[in-house]
């Protein structure tokens, strides 16, 4: 965790002083999140970054009010955290169907967790250096080998994204 901290401690600071956190943001990420809350989709992040960091960070960055109790975070007891187990928690707990799940992920394993599932993984490949709109190819080819059913570049097409997973057909 220091080494993690130290590596976003600048980030973080500036969130603090007032900075727009648009920019540390993947590109369309809000336009997303209040589309599918307009849509009443319940929202839920999950990270492997202890939960304490995970919820500082969500309140940095303004997204609290997209998430409220439902951000989850890694545990002291690692064997009592998983992304896996996460997702099976929030399937038992609203007694929904994998099928009902929609998940976006950066990361090999949440790929694979969300489709294990049951439930429409969606890969996020952002160019987070250069924010160019265009995939990071090496991600993109990674997350499509973990069974990402599609891969983004990144949020800005958002209305078009919700218009593809809303259509009744």
């Amino acid at each position: 965790h220091r080494r993690l901290l130290e590596r976003i401690k600048s980030r973080r600071k500036t969130l603090r002083e007032g900075s727009d956190p648009e920019g540390s943001l993947v590109p369309g990420s809000l336009l997303i999140l209040k589309t599918l809350r307009e849509r009443g989709v319940q929202l839920h992040l999950a990270s492997g970054t202890d939960e304490i960091y995970v919820k500082e960070e969500v309140e940095l960055l303004g997204l609290t009010s997209f998430f409220g109790d439902h951000i989850h975070g890694a545990l002291a007891d690692h064997k009592a955290f998983s992304k896996a187990m996460v997702i099976e928690r929030i399937l038992a707990e609203n007694k929904i169907d994998g099928a009902s799940l929609i998940g976006f992920g950066d990361g090999y394993v949440e790929i694979q967790n969300i489709r294990e599932a049951g439930g429409l993984a969606i890969a996020v490949a952002s160019d987070e250096a250069g924010r160019s709109g265009k995939p990071d190819e090496w991600k993109r080819n990674r997350l499509i080998s973990a069974g990402a059913h599609m891969a983004i570049p990144d949020f800005q097409e958002s209305e078009k994204l919700a218009e593809f997973l809303f259509d009744p057909r």
